[in-house]
């Protein structure tokens, strides 16, 4: 028979497994808690940026660029593509739909000033480029002053050709139906001349400026700003020379937006060659930003904030092909009064607001968006699959636990002893696979520890169970041996049995003990204590025979056998 796990023993057990739980805590689970724990400190931290952002943000901004966050869709008309109105309207509309992503301007490619007078007039424009000197109609309302152009006259540089009055009766480029065409008059009148001293050529610039190089016209006129691309190839390289504009002080008296202003020696070649040759006398205007009355205010304001603040943005927009565009950045400013235009409120509004940096939710709006929704779905499904493994854990430790108890709880009282050692087995088994989960991260550590009370519970249980049938056997074992010496005594004390009779009895007695301790009925030291009695009951009967029993109990031999017996029974 198998002895019970000592003490010793199974305190040896439970230091391995205090063991075991203190190393899959220090290399397992305080990682994945660690790991929860930044999870969700991230998670908190970028709710707490994104909602104190918005708190310190502007009402109005916050409103206008996150709460409601409509699309609005403005038709920005700025000129031909190759000038510097439409260069510049490209990175003006970057900058803005950078910033303010629920604004998108949309740029049309247009003939000029006029034509974008004529169309923010129809509706078909919301935010127009204009000469300062070209009156727009009633729903124009400046915005920005966006840079300077210059009258820019040109002639061939082999022409007798030496002012503008020379022009009479010439060939003119520049198309009929532009803002240039009425500067041109504009300063024609001045020196008593008409649209009918001229012979105008070209429907567009391009055409115009191909018969410049062509010599099918004798004089070119442009409103360009300084450092022109296309007046510089003309003057460099189709023999084109700038014509001084005179009086341009006087010219005022009847159009207030003309600025006295030099093409500076040199502009566009400043080595022999020099172009000009000295500085030429022009007509300076103002190229503005109108937008219509009909224009909604915050929009209009979000826009006048980014040309108000952000030069340096809007100058970095324009590509490097057209760097000589970036200079004319500087110049934005705020629209004067004096052009007799009344000023859009949506732009009072941003000139009258101190400078600040747009807010870091609308100018990151969009990526934030973006990084939530991508964090916050996949948290969530971290956290879902979490929540998952730590049921399925439990779930996987309650069927652990259910069969602890089934074990533990098994009527074993009919069974054989191996029976208890087979469920002790079993629950050993139960204890690896269990331990094995655990180390798999299939069950939480708090899992485990549950599993476990259950687990030594039932250990105690069965080796008490195990203590009890040993006692219980042992206890059959040792009443069956004493009933053995009592058939010993008997014999002995019979007076009717021959010392043949008593010794084939005895015999028989023996080999039923044998019987017994060959099948485990009785013990080794039990049959040890028998053969004793044994041996004492056959000596005396044969030293005696049957003559000398009375004699035999009279000296107490018997006496002693019957005492031993006793002992043995109690």
């Amino acid at each position: 028979m198998s002895q019970p796990e000592t003490p010793e023993k199974q305190n040896w057990i439970d230091r391995q497994l205090d063991q075991l739980l203190k190393l899959l805590n220090d290399r397992l689970f305080k990682p994945l808690d660690q790991l929860t724990i930044l999870l969700r400190l991230f998670l908190v931290m970028a709710l707490t940026v994104w909602f104190g952002f918005t708190a310190v943000d502007l009402w109005h901004s916050v409103s206008f660029n996150v709460t409601h966050r409509p699309i609005y869709h403005v038709n920005f008309a700025v000129g031909g593509s190759g000038g510097e109105s439409y260069i510049l309207g490209k990175a003006i509309k970057q900058v803005v739909e950078n910033y303010h992503p629920n604004i998108r301007l949309d740029l049309l490619e247009t003939v000029g000033s006029v034509d974008n007078i004529n169309r923010l007039d129809a509706g078909e424009a919301e935010l127009i480029t204009v000469q300062s000197d070209i009156t727009p109609g009633p729903k124009a309302q400046a915005v920005a002053t966006l840079y300077r152009d210059l009258f820019q006259l040109l002639v061939q540089d082999k022409s007798s050709i030496d002012e503008f009055t020379d022009l009479r009766g010439q060939r003119i480029g520049v198309q009929r139906e532009s803002g240039q065409f009425l500067s041109f008059l504009e300063v024609a009148n001045h020196f008593d001349l008409t649209a009918e001293d001229f012979d105008f050529v070209g429907v567009d610039d391009d055409e115009a400026a191909f018969a410049f190089e062509t010599d099918r016209v004798d004089a070119i006129f442009r409103v360009r700003a300084p450092g022109n691309w296309i007046i510089q190839d003309m003057v460099q390289y189709h023999r084109g020379r700038l014509l001084p504009i005179e009086q341009v002080s006087a010219m005022k008296i009847k159009h207030p937006a003309f600025k006295a202003a030099t093409i500076p020696k040199g502009t566009y070649h400043g080595s022999f060659p020099i172009v000009p040759p000295k500085d030429i006398p022009t007509v300076g205007v103002y190229k503005m930003l109108y937008a219509s009355k009909q224009t909604n205010k915050r929009v209009v304001q979000a826009i006048a904030t980014i040309l108000k603040d952000h030069h340096q943005e809007i100058s970095n927009a324009i590509s490097r092909d057209t760097v000589e565009v970036k200079p004319l950045v500087a110049n934005i400013g705020r629209p004067s009064s004096s052009f007799g235009i009344p000023i859009h409120p949506g732009a009072v509004a941003a000139y009258k607001q101190t400078k600040t940096n747009p807010s870091f939710v609308a100018r990151n709006f969009d990526f934030l968006a973006l990084l939530l929704s991508i964090v916050v779905p996949i948290a969530s499904w971290i956290w879902e699959l979490r929540s998952r493994a730590e049921k399925r854990g439990k779930s996987l430790c309650e069927g652990y636990i259910n069969d602890v108890i089934k074990v533990m709880d098994d009527d074993d009282d009919a069974a054989p002893e191996q029976t208890l050692e087979e469920r002790q087995r079993m629950l050993y088994q139960i204890f690896d696979r269990a331990a094995k989960r655990l180390v798999d991260e299939d069950i939480s550590q708090e899992a485990f520890r549950t599993f476990n009370e259950a687990y030594k519970t039932a250990c105690e249980k069965i080796e008490r169970d195990i203590e009890a049938k040993a006692q219980h056997h042992q206890s059959i074992q040792q009443h069956l041996t004493a009933q053995y010496i009592q058939d010993l005594v008997v014999i002995h004390q019979a007076d009717t049995l021959s010392h043949q009779d008593s010794s084939q009895q005895m015999e028989r007695v023996l080999q039923r003990v044998l019987d017994d301790l060959a099948c485990d009925r009785i013990s080794q030291e039990s049959f040890r204590t028998f053969i004793e009695v044994y041996n004492t009951t056959k000596e005396s009967l044969q030293q005696n025979g049957r003559e000398g029993l009375e004699e035999l109990d009279a000296t107490g031999e018997i006496k002693n056998i019957s005492l031993q017996s006793t002992k043995i029974i109690s």
